[in-house]
């Protein structure tokens, strides 16, 4: 048996916006615009390290909330390391 994957849709133009800004400000240079934040698959998402394996020294994570009844992905949360520190953002819509 073949499971079907869904890519799940990409967040509106204006989130994804204020992450480019986010990152020009941290001077982060290793997100792919072209790729879309929500998939966990892309420059977007460092996967947990294995057991007793070091954290990546450049991780990046946002995370989505995809459960919108008309199907849309929104971003909610960003974890990102710089080279001197750690920023955690939570996005929340009113």
């Amino acid at each position: 048996m073949v499971e079907a994957q869904v890519e799940p849709p990409y967040p509106p133009d204006y989130e994804v916006r204020a992450l480019r800004e986010i990152a020009t400000e941290l001077g982060k240079k290793d997100w792919n615009y072209n790729e879309n934040p929500c998939n966990n698959k892309s420059s977007w998402f460092t996967p947990p390290p294995p057991p007793k394996v070091p954290e990546a020294i450049n991780n990046s994570t946002v995370t989505c909330n995809c459960s919108f009844p008309n199907g849309e992905c929104h971003i909610d949360g960003m974890l990102t390391q710089t080279s001197t520190k750690w920023v955690y953002c939570s996005f929340t819509r009113h």
